[in-house]
């Protein structure tokens, strides 16, 4: 075996910790990444439980759909709050996260057909100055974006715009995928819509590839356009042939964005208001980069073996000094561009938890007809992943989740059709011990036991 210099056996130790820090960012499922490190302990100044009295209308465009009207509602929460502040509070205990934020939706118990929400928010928005964390601030959902763009593509579906059985091409022309090719095939246009929205077309996803971070590297104030990133997978080549293995990526939801723009004619972000945000009442959500909050997001951290391969990459490396806080990488004192507009109907959104757990329930009781509801919800052959959504099971309840990781970010959305409830939670650290979805369970058992 030829032996390696120096800078050599350097990158290849490089690349294995990135692919190793890098399988917590971008996921569909919450699972656990590796151990946490300080961080500040909660203040006990920053428990927040705050019910809103906005009204939240489940409506559909399709005249044979399903639809509950409901309206939020006050609420007095004593035991119920004392329980998921403790929960809270055991989370950022064992993982050093500096804040999380929660909302729960539940049907209320006075009888009438309104849906209560709980929100929470634990710890500190920004360690430097120790600001508290608000259930008012933003913050990055990643890749429970996913499941938005896949309702608006299968309310297209509905009215006939869109098959999921026809070719990607059908929608983009032919050749958008040109030099797709694996073992001499080009599979380019022959890449389907269903395949893009179960992760069976073949994509390698960005978030894990060490060439794309050094890449990003060079340009953080410059966005990414959708087409570039669908190029960069495109000369990838496909993992497997499409339509026959399972491999979750971001890609695939990024040509979503661009079939949902040519075949509507408008900008992905105001189909998604106009079919999903503003009918669950959800008013601080925000697709970037072509609209933001008024407010920035609140500052994210990296740990672990992902902030060590930060510290390697020379885009980020050049800010090391910068943004070590502790044990941290603040991903906050970075040009944020390339942050902001590489995962797109991917994984964009911005957010408050309340308005995020809005449209995430929205999703399952108003959005789609019962039958495309049930295609939403049908895992593939290859996987627990349907056209955009996790399938699984908790305390013996279905459960509808996807998770979301981002650099600075790690969430979690659940939603429990038989008992009509929503969970959606962040905190602000990616590779956290034990992840997320640990504490979306947990916060979903002491709901469950309360109902």
């Amino acid at each position: 075996m030829v032996g390696l210099n120096r800078p050599q056996r350097s990158l290849i130790t490089f690349g294995v910790v990135l692919a190793g820090a890098l399988s917590s960012v971008g996921c569909s499922s919450s699972s656990t990444s590796p151990t946490a490190t300080e961080a500040p302990e909660p203040s006990p100044t920053t428990t927040v439980a705050e019910v809103t009295s906005d009204d939240v209308s489940a409506t559909s465009l399709d005249p044979t759909t399903t639809t509950r009207e409901v309206t939020t509602t006050t609420v007095v929460i004593d035991d119920i709050e004392d329980r998921l502040t403790a929960v809270v509070d055991d989370f950022l205990a064992s993982t050093q996260a500096p804040g999380v934020t929660m909302t729960v939706l539940r049907p209320s118990d006075d009888g009438t057909d309104t849906i209560e929400a709980i929100s929470l928010a634990r710890g500190v928005r920004s360690i430097t100055t120790g600001a508290e964390l608000s259930t008012s601030d933003y913050f990055r959902w990643a890749s429970i974006t996913k499941p938005m763009t896949s309702i608006v593509v299968l309310q297209l579906v509905e009215e006939g715009l869109i098959d999921l059985d026809t070719a990607v091409s059908t929608y983009l022309g032919e050749g958008w995928a040109s030099g797709y090719v694996l073992d001499g095939v080009d599979y380019g246009d022959a890449i389907t819509i269903r395949q893009i929205l179960d992760h069976t077309d073949g994509f390698a996803d960005f978030a894990f590839d060490l060439g794309f971070y050094v890449l990003a590297s060079t340009r953080l104030d410059t966005p990414f356009e959708p087409e570039e990133v669908i190029d960069w997978a495109v000369q990838k080549g496909p993992l497997y042939e499409p339509g026959t293995a399972y491999e979750y990526n971001t890609v695939g939801f990024i040509v979503a964005g661009l079939v949902i723009e040519k075949v509507t004619g408008n900008p992905a972000h105001i189909e998604l208001r106009n079919r999903l945000f503003d009918p669950a009442g959800a008013k601080e959500i925000y697709l970037p980069p072509k609209e933001s909050p008024p407010e920035r997001t609140i500052d994210g951290y990296v740990q672990g073996d992902l902030k060590l391969a930060l510290n390697f990459v020379p885009g980020f490396a050049v800010y090391t000094a910068e943004a070590t806080v502790g044990a941290f990488y603040d991903i906050s004192v970075i040009p944020q561009e390339v942050l902001r507009s590489v995962g797109w109907t991917g994984g964009g959104i911005e957010a408050r938890a309340e308005d995020l757990a809005r449209v995430f329930r929205q999703q399952f009781t108003g959005a789609l007809s019962d039958d495309m509801l049930t295609a939403f919800t049908t895992p593939s052959e290859f996987s627990n992943y349907g056209l955009g959504i996790n399938v699984g099971e908790v305390d013996g309840y279905t459960v509808y989740s996807h998770g979301g990781g981002t650099p600075g970010f790690r969430s979690h959305a659940m939603y429990m059709p038989e008992l009509d409830v929503t969970i959606a939670v962040s905190a602000n650290l990616i590779q956290i011990e034990p992840d997320i979805g640990t504490l979306a369970s947990d916060i979903a058992a002491i709901i469950i036991d309360d109902l």
